[in-house]
């Protein structure tokens, strides 16, 4: 069995200086929201590779009150971003890879509409270590040792990130000033004036086509949280241009073939399989800005759209931080903050490392992904919350493109096999990686028995993903839990 922290409050993260900064906020009066603003500032410093300032954020979250919120930080294309030139290349990393970054627009939207404390007074710890320093992590270090031959060729990343040794004491100045910046202006401490100047002019010497006005122009949006029924409980995830209807359709097709009430053999794997081919298909073609789409998102979970494609089946019998958090006036939150690939699109900015999200677009025309100026791609970001009565769950992870069935075999695990959340999120997870047609052609499995088109990996794998999963009992109690295969922390009190 795998325990979880069990208290009135908790937090779960990827590293423990993130969580105990989190515990620090919520033992002095903050609520989740404060905390996890304090939580996200110390991981985007101490584990930069996996998120940061210089990429985007969502939140979803469960008030006190029963109201669903839930937040879209993600940063749209430049507005002169050379579409053309962008299909040719075809960019992994690099300049034309980076979109408006919307991390610090999330976090003052959070502080105005929920937090019950100064932006400034959050941002302390964070600043403190950027300023005075502190050790570097594992995590970090391995990331920038296993990347280097692809990165050491954008300077701005060789001369801070190119060297640095686990347990090296660093401080990091300019990074450190950013902060300050943001503590004292807000929004226009990063989006306007001097920091966003200095920020767009070292990005543009790099081949990064943004601009101020880009910055400036960034707002995130409030969202609907999409909503289906699963077994006993009610399941949220966030709308395009998120993955998260990738999950909702994964879940919808294993009720409808009955799959999620039958032993998990081999052969239910492979109907699994099947089943996540059919959605990532329907994910690539439909999927993208929905100031693009021009499907419902409902449309493609309905009975008439799924039951087609389930009829058909032979049944046999990507880097993120992700956390969650509760505060003891009943508010959970989970916060996903993310570059997509380690380091993301390898250019540094003020000593912090920039995404590569723009990835996300096809290299095509004529699809709602498409990429155009000004435009949102496809988010692999997304976070799972279920409830049922008074018992209320958040899951995600980081995982990239495999997110979708993570949070789908976790959700599994505590819907239809009654696990707890350590044991759920523990489980041998198998993951999909290639599909053509709507088949499944290549696949991971910490599962001893794997089909024919898979590779065993040795448990537990980072390669299937890191959870974090919360669940809370109305005026009860809190469980969190870190998954192990990324070494997180997870405390309650």
């Amino acid at each position: 069995m795998f325990f979880p922290a069990v208290g009135r409050y908790g937090v779960a993260s990827r590293i423990h200086i993130a969580s105990e900064i989190g515990m620090e906020i919520l033992e002095e009066g903050g609520n989740a929201f404060d905390a996890a603003i304090a939580v996200s500032a110390a991981l985007s410093l101490v584990i930069p590779h996996t998120g940061g300032l210089g990429g985007d954020a969502f939140v979803l979250a469960r008030l006190d009150n029963g109201e669903l919120v839930a937040y879209n930080g993600s940063g749209r294309s430049p507005s002169d971003f050379p579409v053309d030139e962008f299909i040719s290349l075809k960019p992994k990393r690099g300049g034309l890879t980076i979109s408006v970054p919307g991390l610090v627009d999330t976090w003052v939207w959070v502080n105005s509409e929920f937090g019950s404390m100064e932006l400034k007074d959050l941002l302390k710890p964070a600043i403190s270590m950027a300023e005075n320093g502190f050790y570097i992590p594992y995590q970090t270090s391995r990331a920038s040792k296993i990347l280097y031959g692809e990165l050491s060729g954008f300077e701005s990343w060789r001369k801070v990130y190119g060297s640095i040794k686990p347990g090296e004491y660093r401080r990091f100045k300019r990074f450190g000033q950013v902060f300050r910046h943001i503590a004292r202006k807000g929004y226009d401490g990063f989006y306007s004036g001097k920091i966003a100047e200095t920020i767009v002019e070292e990005l543009n010497k790099e081949g990064s086509p943004l601009s101020v006005d880009d910055f400036e122009r960034h707002r995130g949006d409030v969202m609907e949280p999409l909503k289906i029924s699963y077994g006993e409980y009610d399941v949220y995830e966030l709308p395009p241009n998120t993955q998260g209807l990738t999950t909702l359709q994964i879940l919808r097709m294993m009720e409808k073939t009955g799959i999620s009430k039958l032993e998990r053999d081999l052969n239910w794997w492979r109907t699994y399989m099947e089943i996540s081919a059919f959605a990532y298909m329907d994910r690539d073609k439909f999927i993208g800005d929905p100031d693009y789409m021009d499907v419902n998102p409902y449309t493609l979970l309905s009975d008439e759209y799924l039951g087609g494609y389930v009829s058909s089946l032979s049944l046999s019998g990507g880097d993120t931080t992700f956390f969650t958090l509760s505060d003891k006036y009943g508010n959970i939150v989970g916060f996903i903050q993310s570059l997509f690939h380690p380091f993301g699109s390898g250019l540094v900015a003020m000593e912090i490392p920039f995404q590569n999200r723009l990835i996300g677009f096809r290299f095509e025309k004529g699809f709602p992904n498409s990429p155009g100026p000004g435009k949102r791609p496809l988010h692999t970001l997304s976070i799972a919350l279920l409830s049922r009565e008074k018992e209320h769950y958040i899951v995600g992870c980081a995982g990239g493109d495999l997110r979708p069935q993570i949070h789908s075999q976790v959700i599994s695990n505590i819907v239809d096999l009654g696990m707890d959340i350590g044991s759920a999120v523990m489980a041998k997870r198998n993951m999909l990686l290639k599909w053509e047609d709507g088949k499944p052609v290549e696949a991971v499995f910490e599962d001893e028995n794997y089909p024919e088109y898979a590779k065993p990996l040795k448990y537990p794998a980072r390669a299937v993903g890191v959870v974090q999963a919360l669940k809370y009992i109305e005026d009860g109690y809190t469980e969190v839990y870190a998954d192990f295969r990324g070494g997180g922390v997870a405390l309650a009190k």
